[in-house]
């Protein structure tokens, strides 16, 4: 696999941002066999949480490897803590994720597929509800959602905020994000997370598949416990949801082990 650190400008963020790129490359080593095809590359958008950025998710966990025998090409951006929206007081980060970036790659990266069947959206914690929020709002876009840890999305902060030590300066960010420090406050509006699953599985003959996982000791259960009920409530299963949990907390070993377990996914699909 080759690995690219892309510094790129972006008008709709009016400002130079940069992406990490993992390409397929036929290549053999250690624990590592590289496939490459001679089509185009199927993609997996890979988002990062609240408090990371782009290279992330190469320093914490093996995903080049895990990605490697698939022959997808895996794009990771960044989006400062922005939850993946266009803030009320800041940058135009949904459109720029949602629209500009697979523009600008497609013109970079001349075999990348633009096939919803071969575009996958994931991402922990804030990547996982920006995942979430991006693939659901474009379902012609992505064939698949992967949400890991999912916890900072409105309007389900107070079945956690509470509990972490953190919370009041998460708070103060809402205002820039939404307009309003409690995000809670949104049920009803179009920020609404619950009302837009029902939504577009109302509104589109065909949506993504979702993947869904939560660690067992993470304090934002209660949030995954919300969003399965939520899934789960629509008749016939549209999204094909699943979810899954296991032993961990808010941490890179739970994130690892499941994203490896969620591009497993990906391969079985390709099989049929």
């Amino acid at each position: 696999m080759a690995l690219l650190h892309v510094n790129l400008h972006s008008d709709v963020l009016n400002m130079d941002t940069g992406i990490s790129v993992i390409m397929p490359e036929r290549m053999q080593g250690i624990g590592l066999a590289g496939k490459e095809s001679k089509k185009q590359y199927p993609v997996l958008w890979l988002l990062h949480g609240r408090s990371d950025d782009h290279t992330i998710w190469m320093r914490r966990t093996s995903i080049e490897r895990y990605a490697a025998p698939l022959g997808i090409m895996v794009v990771m951006p960044e989006v400062s803590y922005s939850r993946y929206l266009n803030m009320v007081h800041g940058p135009k980060y949904y459109d720029f994720i949602s629209e500009e970036l697979p523009r600008l790659c497609a013109r970079l990266f001349p075999r990348m597929s633009r096939r919803r069947e071969e575009n996958y959206i994931a991402g922990l914690s804030m990547g996982g509800g920006g995942a979430m929020w991006i693939g659901l709002h474009n379902p012609r876009q992505y064939g698949v959602i992967c949400m890991l840890s999912t916890g900072g999305i409105a309007p389900l902060e107070g079945l956690w905020r509470g509990k972490d030590k953190n919370g009041a300066g998460y708070l103060k960010c809402n205002r820039d994000i939404y307009g309003v420090e409690d995000s809670d406050s949104l049920a009803g509006t179009d920020y609404d997370i619950l009302k837009v699953i029902k939504e577009t599985a109302e509104e589109h003959a065909v949506v993504p598949r979702v993947y869904h996982a939560m660690g067992t000791e993470d304090i934002r259960y209660p949030v995954a416990m919300k969003l399965k009920e939520t899934f789960e409530s629509i008749p016939g299963n549209p999204y094909r949801y699943e979810y899954h949990e296991g032993p961990g907390s808010h941490e890179w070993v739970f994130w690892d082990e499941w994203i490896e377990k969620f591009l497993g996914t990906l391969k079985e699909e390709g099989e049929q």
